[in-house]
């Protein structure tokens, strides 16, 4: 089943810190100047999923901050998988605990590339 439609809450009020055009679905933080950019650790806290590809530094973003979102995986994941990000925003699942989780992926991935429903999140497992 796929969820694609937009069930979710969008943030658009912010601006990209740089080129994402090739980022759309994955994993962004608030970086120091209150743009979003990729997260690039899996120790990032992500705002959200980016749904749109901003082509320039103060270009708008729009990021999926709550419900279900498209997020491209780096690697095979089961349906309930909690989601982290790589250094390039890919979602992968959460190799420790103290992790931030920041998705709860609902369908299974073969692997690298892939791109899945998951239900945004924003907790630390324990």
């Amino acid at each position: 089943m796929s969820y694609a439609g937009g069930n979710g809450i969008d943030e658009s009020g912010i601006t990209a810190a740089a080129d994402l055009s090739s980022y759309q679905y994955h994993f962004v933080k608030v970086d120091a100047n209150g743009r979003v950019n990729i997260c690039t650790a899996v120790t990032d806290v992500s705002l959200g999923v980016l749904q749109n590809k901003p082509s320039a530094v103060d270009s708008p973003a729009r990021v999926r901050v709550a419900g279900i979102s498209k997020l491209v995986l780096n690697q095979a994941a089961n349906e309930g998988a909690l989601l982290t990000s790589n250094t390039q925003g890919f979602g992968v699942p959460q190799g420790t605990a103290s992790h931030f989780c920041g998705a709860i992926l609902l369908h299974a991935t073969g692997g690298s590339g892939d791109i899945h429903d998951a239900l945004i999140t924003h907790l630390y497992s324990v």
